[in-house]
């Protein structure tokens, strides 16, 4: 586990603040197993489910119950969260949340996750973002690679009766597309050599993401061929967009033939200062 931040360590401490960490149990999945087979050791927010899917879904500790899992800092499915509500309080909150809206249905949004969490801020409304936040005076997350990442909480507002987790079709959409470069990117595990440069998972991330958009832009539609254009940049440190420019899109290919060009291109020693961004991929 990496080490929170000494502003995380001040939250929790806070007087009239009930610290509490969620675990998402699939990305934790040796503290979720335990977790599901001992009596007492957290409130699971499946707890209607079998064991099976109370492993594997999310889960609300203390921090000392956290600590006697193994989670006693910053780590992939990890949060930890400063709450104006005392733990079974918070705990209904949370589950009316991550089981969109409602308590006992199957809808289920992954929100311990912090890629999942970081993208629902960005597509839900105003009033949902600050519904959501309401009991929080502070919420940490862990970025992808596993660092402390504070949640940017947003200014209270006065909430009509009645403001709920329920998804719109068009913001489950957005939240699949936001998915999108994630899914992307674990179809290539095992399958390429990252460049020295790209030994960060976010920074790999943000460069997949002007890869895969310059990609589209290029009319490269179908996702296999996206990944080929992802896998390339992601091996030669980079790649110059937009793609139009690069010389591999002037020969028309497709699936295989474009997967077996553009990865030998990324054997050559293509100098990385000719690389250009958008923005700031950090």
């Amino acid at each position: 586990m990496n080490p929170l931040p000494p502003a995380c360590h001040a939250a929790l401490a806070t007087h009239g603040v009930t610290p509490c960490v969620l675990v998402d149990g699939a990305m934790q999945h040796a503290a979720g197993v335990r977790l599901a087979r001992t009596p007492g050791a957290g409130m699971s927010l499946f707890d209607d489910l079998p064991e099976d899917a109370q492993a594997l879904g999310p889960w609300l500790l203390s921090p000392a119950q956290a600590q006697a899992m193994g989670l006693d800092g910053s780590g992939p499915g990890v949060n930890w969260l400063a709450s104006a509500l005392a733990l079974p309080d918070a705990a209904n909150h949370l589950r009316h949340w991550l089981r969109d809206g409602h308590p006992r249905g199957l809808h289920y949004t992954r929100l311990a996750d912090g890629r999942v969490l970081r993208a629902a801020m960005t597509v839900w409304t105003p009033a949902q973002r600050a519904a959501f936040c309401a009991p929080w005076s502070g919420w940490w997350m862990a970025d992808r690679d596993g660092n402390a990442l504070a949640l940017a909480l947003p200014e209270p507002l006065f909430l009509e009766p009645g403001t709920t987790a329920g998804w719109t079709d068009a913001q489950r959409e957005a939240l699949a597309e936001h998915s999108k470069v994630d899914q992307l990117l674990h179809s290539l595990k095992g399958h390429v050599r990252y460049a020295a440069s790209l030994t960060s998972r976010e920074r790999r991330h943000a460069l997949a993401t002007q890869v895969q958009r310059a990609a589209v832009a290029a009319g490269y539609v179908e996702a296999p061929d996206q990944v080929s254009w992802i896998a390339f940049a992601l091996m030669a440190g980079g790649c110059s967009m937009p793609l139009d420019g690069h010389p591999v899109h002037a020969l028309a290919l497709r699936g295989d033939a474009l997967w077996s060009a553009l990865m030998d291109g990324a054997a050559s020693d293509t100098p990385a200062d000719t690389i250009t961004f958008d923005e700031d991929p950090k």
